[in-house]
C-alpha cells in the first residue's frame, strides 16, 4: 500500500483549469501502484513529466504515476 501524506503537483499554467481533475485521477492511479517494499521517504522529487499536446487528464495522471513508480523503483534498489 502506498500512503502519501502530502502531494504537491506543479502543472504548467495552461493546465490550471484541469488541475483538480488531474489530481483526482492521479490519486486513483497511485492507489493502484504495486509497492514491493516497506519504506518511508520524506520526499520524492520527480523530473518533469512530458505529455503529448492534447493529452487527456487521464493520460497526464498516468504519466505522472508512471514517473512516481519509476522513482520509487530507483529508491528501492
Amino acid at each position: 500500500m502506498l500512503n502519501i501524506d502530502r502531494l504537491r503537483l506543479q502543472l504548467p499554467p495552461e493546465y490550471a483549469d484541469r488541475a483538480a481533475g488531474i489530481a483526482r485521477l492521479l490519486a486513483d492511479e497511485l492507489a493502484t501502484l504495486p509497492v514491493q517494499t516497506n519504506q518511508r521517504l520524506e520526499q520524492l522529487v520527480l523530473p518533469p513529466v512530458s505529455v503529448l499536446p492534447g493529452a487527456s487528464d487521464q493520460q497526464v495522471a498516468r504519466s505522472i504515476a508512471a514517473g512516481v513508480q519509476a522513482s520509487l523503483s530507483v529508491k528501492t534498489r
